[in-house]
């Protein structure tokens, strides 16, 4: 079973050599492995401006909820 589902907001991971470290995404599709291999599933996301790009399962974090991100400053 993959850990996020469509509409989740998460996070790319800031270790991951790409533009977009950081960013928090919404997750558009999901595309499972067919051996259940959960680390090698893939995530279509969408940016705010509207692109769409895909990350594995281990380049990508659940975002801080809002409250977290509050106590944390």
């Amino acid at each position: 079973m993959s850990r996020f589902t469509i509409g989740d907001r998460i996070r790319i991971l800031s270790v991951v050599a790409t533009p977009f470290a950081g960013l928090e995404v919404d997750v558009f599709e999901v595309e499972p492995q067919p051996q259940n291999i959960t680390n090698l599933d893939r995530y279509v996301v969408v940016f705010a401006w509207g692109e769409k790009q895909t990350f594995f399962d281990v380049q990508l974090e659940p975002a801080m909820p809002l409250s977290k991100a509050v106590e944390a400053a």
